[in-house]
């Protein structure tokens, strides 16, 4: 393993990617983390992974696939298990004879290579590709062979999404179905909603509401009931709203969920939010950033004092990239700190806390708390008010390093927004260090996309004076796989402001955001509506995609 390490760092730093102090760096941080220096290398935003993988096919002679516009065999699928696939973050492409192909993001683990030689006994054959990518197939093909399987076997018309949940099944065996097939598919929430002569449920995922499944409304009632049993609800009580949590394992599924009742004159409208631990544990190049953000973003945070702030609407993913960030931050050497509401994911080594108004617990008291605790970073779920503010900045300023979120459109309106809110354009402009926006855009499916004709129309909606060569616009269709929604997953676009002397002077004279945001992408400021149309003319998403999110 030494001599690995040794290599790929000698390769990185003869092709100039790595310098001997960021060599040392990236040691340091494999040996703190437990990865490979591979990783450590891509994790600390140093080199870029497809630069990586560039170095590494050069030197091994191997080739590099782009697998996300490639149609995977199901035949190569059935001779790795998925669990195999996840855990090693490989995925099978194509059988031919007695030869096995596969994409890995990690050419030198030879152990693997082994291993999957010996259980299926045929010669693999290796060709490079992201780990993001990696995982991403393995979410959607693995998916849909087990959905698909499961659907045949059933006698179901593969077509049809919805479907009704009779009469007799049992409860408990309802509800554990619900549940365990919404973490499978992917879901972030799920909706039962009380009609007149029926219920209907409804799964968000990819951040768009889809209908599964009707409920007879003699079985709405018992399933409330089962659910309430399980967040530890007063299954007595249902004209007035209650909320309630809990914990769900089944087979190779164990999440928790946030439960929230609501009484309408149909009966308890139930939302069910799905709190995966493992998005608390992502890393920071899994999450969408542009390789130059995540790089400014990564040396901001490295900053010893001052706020930070992650901006966006509800949903837009601020909350996995603070977590994402405290990970990063996290060591034995500095005590984190975090005030939420509520706790979403638990994080290790990170002292964690969880606003509790009925015993006075607000942001701004757990805050003035934490400061006679020593912390070095301190996270606030949400800035709500001018107290919790002002309270941010008095740690800001004696030392300490704030996160929060904040729901607004853009960076630039960030500072318009605090203003509003009263606190003083001085404070503002002197403490905050940097602020991220941020969106989440859903990508297309890559087996049912297809390409669309770059017309006037198109360059006009882009707002683009020529099309670049690399140029490839693409619409949804829907396919099986992606349950005839056209997409498949999500990545983030994000929107990083640094606030320089010309910013930080206009701040103070309280200039409106517009003004703002010229003087920050006169400086280098990437804009949100410029990161997304990149996916557009990438083929990854599509127009309508961009202006549901980002317009």
């Amino acid at each position: 393993m030494v001599g690995e390490k040794k290599q790929i760092g000698q390769l990185l730093m003869e092709s100039g990617l790595l310098t001997d102090v960021q060599l040392n760096e990236a040691l340091t941080y494999q040996r703190e983390h437990g990865v490979v220096l591979g990783k450590a290398v891509v994790s600390m935003g140093l080199v870029p992974e497809r630069e990586l993988l560039k170095v590494l096919g050069d030197h091994l002679g191997l080739p590099s696939l782009d697998i996300t516009k490639y149609n995977i065999q199901d035949e190569a699928l059935m001779e790795v298990s998925e669990d195999f696939a996840r855990e090693y973050s490989i995925i099978p492409l194509f059988l031919i004879e007695n030869t096995l192909t596969i994409a890995t993001a990690d050419p030198l683990n030879i152990d693997v290579i082994d291993q999957l030689s010996r259980d299926t006994g045929m010669e693999i054959m290796l060709v490079l590709s992201i780990e993001m990518d990696i995982e991403r197939s393995i979410d959607l093909y693995y998916r849909s062979t087990t959905s698909l399987a499961q659907t045949q076997a059933a006698g179901d018309d593969v077509r049809v999404v919805s479907r009704e949940i009779h009469e007799d099944a049992e409860v408990v065996q309802v509800v554990d179905m619900l549940l365990f097939e919404a973490v499978n598919m992917g879901a972030s929430d799920i909706h039962i909603e009380p009609r007149k002569h029926d219920a209907r449920i409804r799964y968000r995922v990819d951040g768009v509401l889809q209908q599964y499944y009707s409920i007879p409304s003699d079985s709405v009632s018992p399933m409330i009931s089962r659910i309430k049993i399980l967040a530890d609800m007063d299954i007595a009580e249902s004209r007035r709203p209650q909320d309630g949590r809990f914990h769900f394992e089944q087979k190779n599924v164990a999440v928790d969920l946030r439960c929230s009742t609501f009484p309408t004159p149909n009966g308890e409208k139930v939302v069910m939010r799905i709190l995966d631990e493992s998005k608390g544990k992502i890393d920071l190049h899994k999450l969408g950033f542009d390789g130059d953000i995540l790089k400014l973003w990564r040396e901001t945070i490295k900053t010893s004092n001052g706020i930070l702030l992650v901006t966006g609407p509800t949903g837009s993913g601020k909350t996995t990239t603070l977590y994402a960030t405290l990970n990063t931050l996290n060591s034995v050497a500095v005590n984190i700190m975090t005030i939420e509401d509520p706790i979403e994911y638990m994080l290790d080594n990170i002292n964690q806390s969880q606003v509790n108004n009925r015993a006075g617990l607000t942001f701004s008291a757990a805050l003035r708390t934490m400061m006679r605790q020593d912390p070095d970073i301190i996270l606030v779920g949400e800035m709500r008010d001018v107290e919790t503010i002002e309270m941010a900045i008095r740690a800001a300023l004696t030392g300490h390093l704030v996160f929060s979120t904040l729901h607004t459109n853009d960076a630039s309106s960030t500072f318009t927004r605090l203003m509003d809110m009263g606190v003083d354009t001085y404070l503002v402009s002197s403490t905050v260090r940097a602020i991220l926006a941020q969106r989440l855009l859903r990508l297309l499916c890559p087996r049912c996309k297809k390409p669309i004709e770059k017309s006037d129309e198109l360059k006009k909606i882009l707002k683009l004076e020529q099309w670049p060569e690399y140029a490839s616009v693409h619409k949804p269709v829907g396919c099986i796989h992606c349950r005839n929604s056209g997409y498949v997953g999500r990545t983030g676009v994000f929107e990083l402001l640094i606030p320089n002397q010309e910013v930080k002077d206009l701040v103070i004279k309280g200039a409106d955001a517009g003004e703002i945001e010229e003087a920050a992408v006169r400086n280098g400021m990437y804009s949100l509506n410029e990161a997304a149309r990149e996916y557009v003319l990438r083929g990854k998403t599509s127009i309508d995609e961009i202006m549901r999110v980002t317009l």
